[in-house]
C-alpha cells in the first residue's frame, strides 16, 4: 500500500472565529463488531436533476437533505470475522461491514485507518486484495488528505479480471447537516473518489465512485453518504447511478432522542410571506442565518455580546420554497428549524 498523507488546513480554513472542528480517530470512530445491526435508509436515482447536490467545501457548513426522498430501507451488520469463514481469506481483517447476503466487505481498521482488504460480490465472488484500498485516514480532521492504490486479480466464470486503481480522499468542510427527520451538529464531510479499471480478454470495465461521507465524531458509521457511481463498458456509454444512505429514517431515532441540548425555537407564521417571528425568548443569541435549499446562506444577523434579538427575520425578496433558519446563542449551542415561504 502506497500512502501520502497531507495536511492543507491553511489552504481550507475560512478567515475569522471558528467552532472546534470534528476529528475522527480509532478509539471513537474506527469500525469495530456490533452486537445489533443499524438501520439505513436510502434513495437511489439514475436522473442527476433528481439528486441533492452535497453542498460546499469550507468550514461551518450548512448541508441540507431535509428533502430527499425515501426509496428503500435496510440493516447493515458490522460483524467479527469468525461469523464466517470467508474471513480466512482476507489477512489481517479486523471487521466485515455486510447487508446480511452477498454484498459483504472486508477491513483492517487500526490507528491508521480504515483499509478495505477485499470483497464478497455477487458477480465477482470471493476477492482479496493483493493490496488494499485505504478508504479513510486516521486521524481525520478539516483538511485532512490522502491517495492510495489498490490492486487484485480475480476469475468470473474461469475468465482472469485485473483489477488496479486508485483512491483519493479530504476531509473538506465541517458544520450542520439536516437529514429528513434530524439535524446534527460537528459533522465532518469527506470526499473519497475512487477509481478502478477491470481489465479481461473480454471487456475492459472503467469505474468511479465518488462520494461523500459525513461523519459526527462518536458514531462508527456515515450519517449520510451520498455517491455517483459511473460505470464504463468497453466503448460504451457511461452509465451513472445516483445513491444516497442516511441514519435516522422513518421509525429510527428522533431528533429529542439524539441531542437534547439544542436550541429550541418556533418559527411564526410558518408557512410565511416574508415576516418572520423566531420566538426566541430572553435567550442570549450570537447569529441567526437562514439558508437556501443548496445550503447556502441568504439571510444572516450577528450580534455583539450583551445585545438582545427579537427574533425578527424578513425573508422578503427571496424565492419561494423551504429555507433552513439557524440560531447560534453565545454559549455554541445551536438550534435548526424548517421555514416555508410562500
Amino acid at each position: 500500500m502506497q500512502l501520502h498523507n497531507a495536511l492543507v488546513l491553511a489552504s481550507l480554513t475560512l478567515a475569522g472565529p471558528l467552532l472546534a472542528q470534528p476529528t475522527l480517530d480509532l478509539p471513537d470512530d474506527g469500525l469495530a463488531p456490533m452486537g445489533a445491526p443499524y438501520a439505513v435508509t436510502s434513495y437511489t436515482t439514475s436522473v442527476p436533476a433528481e439528486f441533492v447536490p452535497p453542498g460546499d467545501a469550507g468550514a461551518e457548513v450548512l448541508y441540507g437533505y431535509w428533502m430527499v426522498p425515501t426509496t428503500g430501507n435496510y440493516d447493515r451488520f458490522l460483524d467479527d470475522p469468525s461469523v464466517t469463514p470467508t474471513s480466512a481469506s482476507f489477512s489481517g481483517v479486523t471487521v466485515l461491514s455486510t447487508n446480511g447476503g452477498q454484498d459483504t466487505s472486508f477491513y483492517k481498521v487500526d490507528a491508521n485507518g480504515i483499509e478495505l482488504l477485499g470483497i464478497r460480490g455477487s458477480l465477482e465472488g470471493v476477492v482479496p486484495y493483493t493490496d488494499g484500498a485505504l478508504e479513510l485516514k486516521f486521524p481525520c480532521t478539516f483538511g485532512t488528505t490522502w491517495t492510495d492504490v489498490f490492486s487484485t486479480t480475480y476469475t468470473v466464470s474461469s475468465i482472469p479480471v485485473n483489477r488496479a486503481g486508485t483512491i483519493t480522499g479530504v476531509a473538506d468542510g465541517y458544520g450542520t447537516i439536516q437529514l429528513p427527520a434530524q439535524v446534527l451538529e460537528d459533522v465532518l464531510r469527506v470526499k473519497v473518489r475512487k477509481v478502478q479499471v477491470d481489465q479481461s480478454v473480454l471487456i475492459n470495465a472503467y469505474r468511479t465512485f465518488d462520494t461523500y461521507y459525513f461523519f459526527q465524531p462518536g458514531i462508527r458509521y456515515p450519517v449520510m453518504k451520498a455517491s455517483q457511481d459511473t460505470v464504463i463498458l468497453g466503448a460504451g456509454s457511461p452509465a451513472v447511478t445516483y445513491t444516497a444512505e442516511w441514519l435516522y429514517g422513518p421509525g429510527q431515532v428522533g431528533i429529542q432522542d439524539v441531542d437534547a441540548s439544542q436550541v429550541v425555537f418556533t418559527p411564526y407564521p410558518n408557512p410565511t410571506n416574508g415576516a418572520l417571528d423566531l420566538r426566541l425568548g430572553d435567550a442570549e443569541v450570537r447569529s441567526i442565518e437562514v439558508f437556501d435549499a443548496a445550503g447556502h446562506v441568504v439571510r444572516n444577523r450577528s450580534l455583539r455580546a450583551g445585545d438582545v434579538s427579537n427574533g425578527a427575520m424578513d425573508l422578503n425578496g427571496l424565492a419561494a420554497g423551504i429555507y433552513q433558519v439557524r440560531v447560534t446563542q453565545a454559549d455554541g449551542r445551536r438550534g435548526t428549524q424548517r421555514v416555508v415561504l410562500q
